[in-house]
């Protein structure tokens, strides 16, 4: 509006007018005074505005609450969704503020949150309106609708939008929150210079304060001086920004005003000693008013209040759980009921799990016997009463928590967070030195976690019928009860414990869907009977299950288990005197040369082909060390058994040049003993089986006993078995056996009879297990012999060449090898068949080839009789043949 109409309006319209005078007058100065700042000078008599940490915070929900507004005018829901997320974080962060100023819920943010839960509705009913949509808004609709929905019902503003609702603000209407005190200002002194806009707004604040009398009498002066300003050229500006200001004397109580700044409270932790003070920067959290009677409903939204902390980075975590704690005292003190208690419970569980900022880290020891023990009292609080239901399938909408008419509905599964404890003592186990005493200390925690284990399978049991559990939840219960029982070998009450395996492995068989854990579950039992020496039964189950048919499309965890339970089911052939069984089982580990990294005992020592992510992976794969199976031990048993094997072996086919090998890693040993120079005496159990293998070549039992059976050998290994005795008794007859059927293989050439009682003498057997043994090696046709039962000898046949009939023989195959090799390669230039490679260039030679095997005479039959093809050519050798082999001339004589 220009001047001469406003000063042609009326009274009631000059206020306004001057209003609009005086902001165009500020803004020409402030702008003209903006680029004046880079000439502006350290002034001590500058001041600058502070204002109040409330009046901030709600400056910034204005603001943020103005974009949204702009974004749902031009319909913009996904820009709308991105900032009431944005506001929803700055409301939360405003609350403490909030608290500590006594300053209750802003009425503006409330008329805020309706209008968009208004807006959304309407939305969201009119079906044309959201046709229209675009595909990110029409994408962004119903998650603004459900983030809105859960925002209100989670921060306990449901009373206050519904009282909004009931007496809502009119149009216009400016609530005491709109308006800024100036209680709230203080003023400081500005060390740095500060904008002239703000210079000029202090100016004219103090001039209307010394001229409040003349403004209340008339408004003509201040018209007149608005117009006189006007009129002030840029160059009188100019000259006045540069006039000397008058000095003043400032007082005491000014300089005083000026040193006031705005300081944070802390906590100090006093202490009564002299010593340093430490000060700690954690926000104290203010749970309850005293004068405010704490109910179901004050409890749940300072439960939400807390838990809406949850997960930040700024959020202390131990300070979470103590506050978390601090609720659970307050409402037992209270008598809030069972509800409360077992909410505020399981949220503390789920703090603990995460006070580890990466779930790959392990707990500490404390943190995991703190929350050992909450969730054990948990567990026997949900054992004693059936009026709390905690299931992972009740929506947070359908929990119950105060009304002790009903059930109690709790949304939460107690038995995830076994599950996850056991695995953060895996970890926690993993993570510790094994060779220290601290690992035997965190040991001690198996025996409550079984304990743990035990109690919540039987309140599945319990509870089970009423349908609160998962499937899956059931059967990782009976699987951790397996896991932590199925390795460990049982003294006494050997019966009962073999009952409860079978009965745990049923259950999983029953009712396991997805084959996994029925794999682990049927390896883990194979794996329990083979340590109780049920060889019989353990193997007719593994064959039973196919296995080994399925275990390379397993996961990896499933497949060290199966490494693991063929190792311990090998021992157990070994102990039972099953030596072929027993070697066959170990072959499959030892023969890699990664015993260790196949049984998860140990990483692979070659970094350079795994990533650090995978090395990492490898590390949290690893079995704690009690778990361990003795790789020496298992390596002695699979040489001991190779030798057993290999020696007879290398006894009967001594002479034959591609002999087969049983045992490949043991003739590696014996070829390295028999390259070195000097051979001293065994030290290791490896140096020890090479030696006795040695004396065992030879006939030599006795000897190769001693290097089996000592006391070195007996530390190291045979003391690992629970019965050493019979074991040993068993590796000892056993040499006895097999040293006698190498004797008689390798000295069959040299007698012609053997006395038996020379030989029940020789290998300290009696006569009549050694003729049993000289009958199994005839009927396998292992010696050819014969046994004189008059003379009671064992009557030689001279069927095997000597030494240099052999080495003529080798000579003979070897000249025979080569010719066939000489005629393959001269056969495709002669055009003999046989050789069938270079054939296949040229399409000819095949068909003639195939007719000279068939017994036709192709191409010889074409010469004698027969014209060419029609062409005159001689092309056609293969069909012209053909035709003579179908339809003969004359029949021949043969």
């Amino acid at each position: 509006m220009s001047r001469f109409y406003r000063r042609g309006a009326s009274d009631s319209d000059t206020d306004s007018s001057e209003d609009e005078v005086e902001e165009l007058k500020a803004n020409k100065s402030a702008k003209f005074r903006d680029d004046l700042d880079f000439m502006a000078g350290p002034e001590e008599d500058e001041k600058r505005v502070v204002r109040a940490q409330k009046d901030k915070k709600f400056d910034e929900l204005k603001s943020l609450i103005k974009q949204n507004r702009d974004a749902k005018s031009n319909k913009d829901l996904n820009k709308l969704l991105t900032g009431f997320d944005t506001l929803a974080k700055a409301y939360d962060k405003s609350k403490t503020i909030f608290q500590r100023q006594n300053v209750t819920n802003p009425r503006f943010y409330i008329r805020f949150l309706v209008e968009i839960e208004d807006y959304v509705n309407k939305l969201w009913e009119d079906k044309e309106a959201k046709a229209a949509l675009s595909k990110n808004n029409t994408k962004a609709l119903s998650p603004l609708r459900q983030k809105l929905k859960k925002y209100i019902k989670d921060h306990g503003l449901t009373d206050l939008v519904s009282d909004y609702r009931a007496n809502p603000d009119e149009d216009g209407y400016e609530t005491p929150d709109d308006e800024n005190d100036e209680d709230d200002f203080e003023e400081v002194p500005e060390a740095s210079p500060g904008r002239q806009a703000e210079r000029a707004a202090d100016s004219e604040s103090e001039s209307d304060s010394d001229d409040d009398d003349s403004f209340n009498w008339s408004s003509e002066p201040d018209t007149n001086s608005s117009d006189d300003e006007e009129n002030v050229t840029k160059m009188e500006q100019l000259r006045r920004y540069f006039l000397k200001k008058e000095f003043r004397e400032e007082s005491k109580d000014d300089k005083k005003d000026k040193r006031k700044r705005v300081i944070k409270v802390k906590e100090v932790v006093e202490e009564d000693d002299d010593d340093w003070t430490p000060v700690s920067r954690e926000k104290s959290v203010v749970h309850f008013d005293p004068n405010e009677e704490v109910t179901h409903d004050v409890m749940i939204k300072k439960l939400n209040e807390v838990m809406s902390a949850r997960g930040k980075r700024t959020t202390d975590r131990n300070q979470h759980v103590a506050n978390l704690q601090k609720l659970l005292e307050v409402a037992e003190e209270k008598q809030l009921g069972l509800g409360i208690s077992v909410k505020i419970s399981f949220c503390i569980i789920s703090a603990l799990f995460e006070l580890n900022a990466k779930i790959s880290d392990y707990m500490e020891y404390e943190t995991f016997m703190n929350t050992l023990r909450t969730v054990n009292t948990l567990l026997d609080l949900l054992i004693t009463t059936d009026r709390v239901k905690l299931s992972v399938t009740y929506a947070e909408e359908d929990e119950n928590l105060k009304d002790e008419n009903e059930e109690y509905r709790i949304q939460g599964s107690i038995l995830i967070a076994v599950q996850r404890l056991d695995g953060e003592l895996a970890k926690i186990l993993q993570n510790a030195d094994c060779h220290s005493n601290d690992y035997i200390e965190k040991l001690k925690a198996e025996k409550d976690m079984c304990q743990l284990i035990e109690k919540a399978e039987n309140y599945v049991e319990l509870r089970n019928h009423l349908g609160i559990f998962d499937k899956h939840e059931v059967c990782k219960v009976y699987m951790m009860r397996i896991e932590h029982t199925y390795y460990k070998y049982q003294d006494q009450n050997v019966g009962e414990v073999a009952k409860t395996m079978d009965y745990l492995c049923n259950k999983i068989y029953t009712l396991d869907d997805e084959k996994r854990l029925r794999q682990r579950a049927m390896l883990c039992h194979v794996y329990f009977l083979a340590v109780h020496d049920k060889w019989h039964r353990a193997r007719d189950l593994l064959l039973m299950s196919h296995m080994q048919a399925i275990v390379d499309h397993s996961d990896v965890d499933t497949q060290i288990l199966y490494n693991r339970t063929i190792c311990q089911l090998g021992l157990c052939a070994f102990r039972h005197g099953f030596i072929r069984e027993a070697h066959q089982g170990l072959s499959e580990i030892q023969n890699t040369q990664r015993a260790k990294e196949l049984l998860a005992q140990a990483v692979g020592t070659r970094p350079h082909e795994k990533t650090a992510e995978q090395e990492k992976i490898d590390r949290s794969r690893q079995v704690p060390y009690h778990m361990h199976i003795n790789v020496e031990l298992m390596e002695c048993v699979y040489l001991i058994c190779s030798m057993l094997l290999e020696i007879p072996h290398m006894a009967s086919c001594e002479f034959e040049m591609r002999r087969r090998m049983l045992s490949r890693s043991f003739h590696y040993q014996l070829k390295q003993s028999e390259k070195a120079s000097l051979t001293g005496p065994p030290e290791n159990t490896r140096e020890h089986v090479v030696a006795a293998s040695k004396a065992m070549l030879n006939g030599d039992w006795k000897k190769c006993k001693d290097y089996i059976v000592n006391e070195k050998m007996n530390q190291k290994v045979w003391n690992l078995f629970h019965n050493a005795d019979q074991v040993k008794d068993m590796v000892v007859r056993r040499i006895q056996e097999e040293s006698l059927r190498t004797y008689l293989l390798t000295y069959s050439t040299v007698y012609s009879t053997v006395s038996l009682k020379k030989l029940a003498s020789l290998f300290d057997l009696s006569k009549k297990d050694v003729h049993s043994i000289i009958s199994k090696m005839i009927i396998q046709e292992e010696l050819s012999a014969t046994l004189d039962e008059p003379t009671d000898c064992l009557i030689m046949h001279r069927v095997e060449p000597s030494r240099l009939q052999m080495l003529a023989l080798n000579l003979s195959d070897k000249l025979q090898t080569l010719a066939e090799n000489n005629e393959q390669i001269l056969e495709p230039r002669t055009g003999r068949g046989g050789y069938q490679g270079p054939g296949s260039w040229f399409p000819g030679r095949n068909e003639r080839q195939g007719d000279k095997q068939k017994g036709s005479g192709g191409f010889q039959g074409e010469r004698r009789g027969g014209p060419g093809g029609p062409d005159g050519k001689r092309g056609n050798w293969g069909s012209q043949g053909g035709q003579q082999r179908r339809h003969p001339q004359k029949p021949r004589a043969f």
